[in-house]
């Protein structure tokens, strides 16, 4: 299955157990600052907001994301190899929308406060009026995935009232060619 222009929001994506083993390992690593661009005119961008633990293809949490994406795409163009984080992020003081350079984003909601402002937002860039609208909003659920087209327009909600701090497990792949 091809993801292009889809969002698909799965609660559960992880079993009771995993989630746990996952949830106990993030409280115990060292997250370090993440160097973030947030446009390409503006490649230096060093936010104190993002932190980051980079993973393994062989890590358990992927090789576990692996399992849970072949549904959407059995018999279908296939997941290339991906890169994979672990995410700290807190509150910060303005949306940042922004396109990945991958083609999938599989974002899965790990640890926090059930908020709807410690989401995700997708937007729609209007040209004209050089500004970014908001045009979906995934509220944060510990255990929910988010599986979405990279080239859509997204970023945290957590500049809003009401949000907390998260963790949370970004997955970017490429289709195998």
């Amino acid at each position: 299955m091809k993801i292009k222009d889809k969002i698909i929001i799965k609660d559960n994506f992880f079993n009771k157990k995993v989630l746990k083993k996952i949830q106990n390992e993030i409280s115990n690593l060292n997250f370090t600052n993440r160097s973030v661009t947030v446009n390409k005119d503006d490649d230096n961008i060093y936010q104190k907001i993002y932190f980051n633990v980079e993973l393994k293809t062989e890590h358990f949490a992927v090789q576990e994301v692996y399992k849970n994406l072949k549904i959407y795409f059995k018999n279908k163009k296939k997941l290339g190899k991906g890169s994979h984080f672990y995410f700290l992020s807190t509150k910060h003081k303005e949306q940042t929308p922004h396109k990945d350079s991958n083609d999938i984003n599989c974002l899965v909601y790990l640890k926090g406060n059930y908020l709807i402002n410690s989401g995700t937002g997708f937007y729609d860039y209007i040209k004209d009026k050089n500004q970014y609208i908001l045009n979906t909003h995934v509220g944060f659920k510990e255990n929910r995935a988010i599986i979405f087209d990279s080239k859509i327009m997204h970023a945290s909600l957590q500049f809003n009232e009401n949000c907390g701090t998260r963790y949370v497990m970004a997955n970017f792949f490429d289709y195998e060619t």
